[in-house]
């Protein structure tokens, strides 16, 4: 009776700690879905746009690691979190959330994804070749420019001319305009082709309806600053950074 009485004890102790391992095992379940929906829903993200050799993916790459690597052409999104010191003091108290968005014409549609949670983009120019590559440069640059989401919520964006100690860089105020011209005669075509497919209300029109583009002109806050990451001359980024992930609301 009393080897029956200690068996059952024993069989009791087992059960209520199977169940304790449960419901512990419940409660971090939750904790971690839920951590994972905050994270998605907070926009507190930064996304690094631009075309495939502008210096995206080394941008991310010393923002988060602090050092040269050798990097490739990205096939897939890059995303992580930094921390960014002056002196090795913080300059924010909470890591930062950073996304490097591959840049193939046929890949960088993927910036769409992070949209709902951006609060502020960062695209890359060679300024060593944009003039070659105005164009393209500008046709990237419309797609998010246009994007309702991004207008709407009137996400800032840097335009961070790269390479800039290369001896054929253009600074930012030539390069400016240059843009601004290129994605003026855009806008036209573009505007004309989505009247006749009765798409206009999917993007947005860019600037005055009756003037010439200009960025001034757009509900979003767009800067332009020179960089060249590789020489670890990009302080105005993350001082940029800083300033807009303080002043998120």
């Amino acid at each position: 009776m009393e080897q029956s009485y200690l068996d059952y004890l024993k069989n009791l102790e087992i059960e209520q700690f199977i169940w304790t391992i449960i419901a512990l095992l419940a409660v971090t379940i939750f904790i971690v879905i839920i951590n994972l929906f905050t994270n998605r829903t907070k926009k507190d993200t930064f996304l690094i746009l631009g075309q495939s050799d502008s210096g995206k993916t080394l941008l991310y790459v010393k923002l988060r690691y602090g050092q040269f690597t050798q990097t490739h052409t990205s096939m897939k999104e890059n995303e992580g979190y930094i921390k960014i010191e002056d002196n090795g003091k913080p300059l924010v108290k909470e890591p930062i959330h950073i996304v490097d968005v591959p840049g193939h014409e046929k890949l960088r549609f993927k910036f769409l994804d992070f949209v709902p949670i951006t609060r502020g983009i960062i695209f890359l120019i060679d300024s060593s070749t944009c003039v070659r590559n105005v164009r393209s440069i500008a046709e990237y640059l419309y797609e998010v420019l246009s994007n309702k989401d991004i207008s709407k919520r009137r996400i800032p964006i840097l335009i961070a001319c790269n390479k800039s100690d290369l001896i054929t860089a253009l600074p930012p105020e030539r390069i400016q305009p240059i843009l601004e011209n290129e994605i003026n005669r855009l806008r036209s075509t573009r505007t004309a082709a989505l009247e006749h497919q009765d798409l206009s209300e999917e993007v947005e029109f860019l600037g005055y309806e009756t003037k010439d583009f200009k960025f001034e002109h757009l509900e979003n806050e767009v800067q332009f600053e020179k960089c060249s990451v590789e020489n670890e001359e990009f302080k105005e980024i993350k001082e940029w950074i800083v300033e807009i992930f303080q002043n998120r609301k």
